[in-house]
């Protein structure tokens, strides 16, 4: 069997989680034996000049000689199928499939993208306007889920990170057969060893910070918890670690006294520091891999109920759950006061993320979807 997997082109060294996540599915599939015919990665780079195709912002206008390159090498040699790698690619699978249109095509949601776009446009309005983002946004997410609906219609089979995503999806696209794929735990955290040092203070915040609800979480934690935290533990500090920091950021981040460590490439190093993490989210899409690295290396989580959607995880047993400000500075002191009592409850969510999501489970979840979609995909009970 051969197969392609389609992604965008990153710059950036620095993995993202969806990076995680595409290496992962590749590696999968080549273990499934599906890589013998010759599975490849192809990555599809995204125009600058044009940026996001026009009238909608989860499609990205890609360079289109990258998409001259992919239809000709499925005619050179035609591959079983494509696992497309996000609703992003839009653009190359309505080429591909208006040039090819035999082309099987597997779709791998990351997100609910249209729904995402919705969360995120909302928390860009002031509060008391907030009820006018249908009217102001309309157009872009019309189109939006117009986009989402066609590459949907086009794919064989559709991937979905969680339940709840596909609970989500099932509203909106109606009754579709979405197969469960979880989201990977990163590769570095298997080999990775958690130190037993009760010393630590420092509360660690991880993800992308050019992405805009991980920008309002450190805000959050800049602005109310780490100063009502202090008031109970001087000695405490906010770390926060991610890729592209802003310079608004940055500045709030060292203003306040805190630790910034921008595009990490050991995460393994960052977390060596971290008495715990705390994940603030109020909006977003997915499963966050910031939750489940830092479960799986063993550390302390607190989050909120959004950081967590769709793990499946318990409050109070694998982690903290908190919403305010005042919630989160309890948890987090309550965390460094006693460290073997948040030991303990780190590693029940360790063992529990392990098994749910560690790459046996995730080649069962791929190995039933590709025998699901029939003999196309080339995987037999």
């Amino acid at each position: 069997m051969r197969f392609i997997q389609l992604i965008v082109a990153e710059n950036d060294a620095t993995p993202s989680g969806a990076s995680i996540r595409n290496k992962s599915n590749f590696e999968i599939l080549s273990t499934l034996g599906l890589s013998k015919g010759g599975g490849q990665v192809i990555p599809l780079r995204v125009d600058n000049k044009n940026g996001l195709k026009s009238g909608t912002s989860i499609v990205a206008s890609l360079n289109l000689e990258d998409i001259k390159g992919l239809i000709a090498e499925c005619r050179r040699m035609p591959p079983d199928f494509i696992l497309v790698e996000g609703v992003v690619l839009f653009q190359a699978v309505a080429a591909l499939t208006a040039a090819l249109p035999d082309v099987a095509i597997i779709l791998d949601m990351h997100n609910i993208e249209s729904h995402l776009r919705a969360q995120t446009d909302r928390q860009k309005l002031p509060l008391l306007l907030r009820f006018m983002a249908p009217l102001i946004f309309r157009r872009n997410w019309c189109n939006g889920l117009r986009a989402e609906r066609e590459i949907i219609a086009i794919a064989r089979q559709i991937w979905v990170c969680s339940d709840a995503d596909a609970f989500l999806a099932d509203s909106f696209f109606g009754q579709i057969p979405f197969a469960v794929v979880p989201n990977p735990i990163p590769e570095w955290t298997q080999t990775a060893i958690r130190s037993q040092d009760v010393t630590r203070q420092d509360v660690l915040f991880v993800g992308h910070l050019g992405y805009a609800p991980n920008k309002r979480a450190v805000a959050f934690l800049c602005k109310k918890v780490m100063p009502k935290l202090r008031r109970l533990l001087p000695d405490a500090r906010l770390h926060v670690c991610g890729r592209l920091p802003r310079r608004r950021i940055a500045m709030l981040v060292q203003a306040r006294g805190h630790r910034l460590s921008p595009n990490a490439q050991n995460m393994a190093e960052v977390y060596a520091t971290a008495a715990l993490v705390a994940i603030p989210l109020r909006d977003g899409g997915g499963t966050r891999l910031k939750v489940l690295e830092a479960m799986a290396i063993g550390c302390p989580v607190v989050a909120t109920r959004k950081a967590v959607e769709g793990l499946e995880v318990m409050p109070q047993i694998h982690y903290h759950a908190a919403e305010s400000a005042v919630e989160f500075a309890q948890h987090i002191a309550g965390v460094l006061a006693a460290p073997e009592l948040a030991a303990e409850m780190a590693q029940q969510a360790q063992v529990f993320i392990t098994k749910r999501y560690g790459m046996e489970s995730r080649l069962a979840a791929v190995r039933a979807a590709l025998i699901a979609g029939g003999p196309r995909f080339g995987v037999q009970n």
